[in-house]
Parts: structure tokens; C-alpha cells; sequence
């Protein structure tokens, strides 16, 4: 047994009792002289601890003092091991009731959350992505059937809960409140399951944001058809990835250095312009986003689908604009309240 996973009462308790099995053997061998052999006196030990009684194998009826240790030990040895079989049952008990405590705490937190973010899978992709969003500030929530991965979100200091079950399942899902979720990954290692946990959040919430790992490229667009709302095929996206590091070294650098920092935490970050916002008809000069912080607005997609990069102060904020800009988490948050305004906090 690993030293930390057994309480310091229960293993003294099992030196206690090694070191009354090893007493017994030695006694019952002195009273029984040279006739008695180990094997005699650690039988005589054995029914006397378990107080079996199947006989007198040494010669106790004319040995007063044999006697009188064997009424001294039993008592000693029987109470030891009552106390052992007590501890371990208590440490049991204890152990899952901390466990069912601990499970019934984090369903009614689970239970309280909206607009957030369900990863599905928590392998090395799920992790980089539970990392990622838990760096940035989002609210998530964890699934997958393996309960160890508990211990790796632990390892990687990601103080989040994790929801043991199946995600391929509806109860599973339910449970990691995709009713409510703003956006759900899967990111398991099979293009199948990836597809039926698709179908299955896009069945319990047509509003959800699903975004699929796909394993094999012939697979992109079983997963789409299946609800996925962006497929991200590993192989693809690393060929690419490749390219670019090999042809614009810098531009892939500037990438790398932005996720890693972990003091400014900068991102490049998306808004939706909803049609109560009090920007809207306004121009980016009027707007004044620096005002809010170190934002830098680099491209605004229309509401039909053009973009427009690097915008001049001069263009104009339309309903349902989005706007991709530069920020860190807090300066995320707090151009989100100021564009939604009054309206978008009430209905929100």
C-alpha cells in the first residue's frame, strides 16, 4: 500500500496486530516446550485470536501459567482486533460518505450554472482546451467516464468540476446542465462517440454551440451533419500549423507568446453587437474602445458574412455586428456589459 492512502490509526493498528500474532506464536511455543513446533504455536495463536476454539493442541492442562497467559492474550488480542475491524469500517463509512457529500456539493453548484462551457473528453485536447478556458476566466464544466481525471485537472491546478459518466448519454449530459450551456467540445478520441455526443446536445439544446474533434478528415462532415458547429480536424489544423510555422515564423511566435503569457493573459477575443446596444450607429471613433483598456479592434464581420480587417475609425457599428479585438479577460468583460448596455443586463 502507498504510505498516503492508509490512514496513520489503521496502520497502526495492523502493526498492533503483527506484533500480538508474533507474541502469541512466541508464547505458545515456550509453553509448549521443545515438542511444540512454529507451526503448532501459530495455530494456537490463530484460535485464539479468532476465539474458534477447535482444540488444545500444546497441553494446557497442567501448565497453570500457560493458562493464564492464554486468558491474558485473548482478552488483549480479541479487543485488538474488534478495534481494527472498527477503524477500517469507520474509515470506509467515512470515506464515502465524504464522497457522497463532496458528489451532492457539486451537483447543486452544477445545478446554479448558465452560459457556460461543457468539455467533453479530457484527454491532451480536452485538457489544453479546460486549460485555455479556465486561464481566460469561462465558466466550464468537465465530463468524462474516467473518475481518475479528477486528479489530473488537480495536477494542472484547474480547480473545476468534473461530471463522471458516459457524454454519448442524455442523463450524462443533463447532468453537466447542456440545457443551459452556452457551448459544448467534443474532443473524445473516437470521430463516432464525437458525433453521437453532436446529435445528442444538439437534441437537448437547438441553441447550443458545438464544436467536434474529428480524428479522420473523411469524417468532417458526418460530424457537421450531426449538429457539430465547427469540426476541427487535428491532422489538418497540425498540417497547417506546420506550413506557417515554416513560412511566417513570427506571425505563429506572436500566437504561441500571446496563449502562454500568463500575466497579461491578452486574447484575441469575439463580440456580438446585439441590436439594443447602445453603439449601434455609431462609428469606431465615436466608440472609443480604448477608453475601456488596451483593446485593439483588428476586424468587424458583417451581419451577411463580409469582413472587414484592420476597420477605419470611420465605419459604422451595425446591429449584429461581430467584433474581433485584442483584450485580456477583465477588459473582455467589461466591453461586454458596456456594448449589450441596460437592456442586454436585464434579459441577462
Amino acid at each position: 500500500m502507498k504510505r498516503g492512502l492508509v490512514p496513520h490509526k489503521v496502520r497502526n493498528v495492523f502493526y498492533t496486530i503483527i506484533f500480538i500474532i508474533l507474541i502469541g506464536t512466541l508464547g505458545f511455543k515456550l509453553i509448549g516446550g521443545a515438542k511444540t513446533s512454529v507451526l503448532d504455536a501459530l495455530y494456537m495463536t490463530a484460535i485464539t485470536i479468532t476465539t474458534v476454539g477447535y482444540g488444545d493442541v500444546i497441553g494446557l492442562d497442567d501448565k497453570p501459567l500457560g493458562k493464564l497467559f492464554t486468558i491474558v492474550y485473548m482478552f488483549f488480542s480479541v479487543g485488538t482486533i474488534l478495534y481494527l475491524f472498527t477503524t477500517i469500517a469507520a474509515y470506509i463509512i467515512e470515506g464515502e460518505l465524504r464522497k457522497v457529500l463532496r458528489q451532492r456539493t457539486m451537483e447543486r453548484r452544477i445545478a446554479k450554472m448558465k452560459d457556460h462551457y461543457v468539455v467533453c473528453g479530457i484527454g491532451m485536447v480536452g485538457l489544453y482546451i479546460v486549460h485555455e478556458l479556465y486561464q481566460t476566466k469561462y465558466h466550464l464544466i468537465a465530463v468524462d467516464n474516467d473518475e481518475s481525471k479528477t486528479e489530473v485537472l488537480k495536477a494542472h491546478k484547474l480547480d473545476l468540476d468534473l461530471v463522471v459518466g458516459d457524454a454519448t448519454e442524455n442523463e450524462v449530459l443533463e447532468m453537466a446542465q447542456v440545457r443551459q450551456a452556452k457551448g459544448l467540445f467534443a474532443t473524445t478520441n473516437s470521430d463516432n462517440d464525437n458525433i453521437v455526443i453532436s446529435l445528442t446536445a444538439k437534441q437537448i439544446n437547438p441553441g447550443l454551440r458545438v464544436i467536434a474533434r474529428c480524428n479522420d478528415t473523411k469524417n468532417i462532415d458526418k460530424i457537421r451533419r450531426a449538429g457539430a458547429d465547427g469540426v476541427v480536424a487535428l491532422n489538418y489544423i497540425g498540417g497547417l500549423r506546420m506550413a506557417s510555422e515554416m513560412v511566417r515564423p513570427h506571425v505563429i511566435t506572436l500566437i504561441d507568446a500571446m496563449l502562454r503569457d500568463r500575466t497579461s493573459q491578452v486574447r484575441v477575443e469575439e463580440l456580438h453587437l446585439p441590436k439594443h446596444s447602445p453603439y449601434v450607429g455609431k462609428t469606431l471613433d465615436d466608440a472609443d474602445f480604448r477608453a475601456v483598456g488596451n483593446i485593439l479592434i483588428i476586424a468587424i464581420r458583417k451581419v451577411h458574412g463580409d469582413w472587414v480587417y484592420n476597420p477605419a475609425p470611420d465605419v459604422v457599428l451595425e446591429k449584429d455586428m461581430h467584433l474581433i479585438f485584442l483584450a485580456t479577460p477583465e477588459e473582455r468583460d467589461l466591453m461586454r456589459t458596456l456594448v449589450e448596455g441596460e437592456s442586454g443586463r436585464e434579459t441577462g
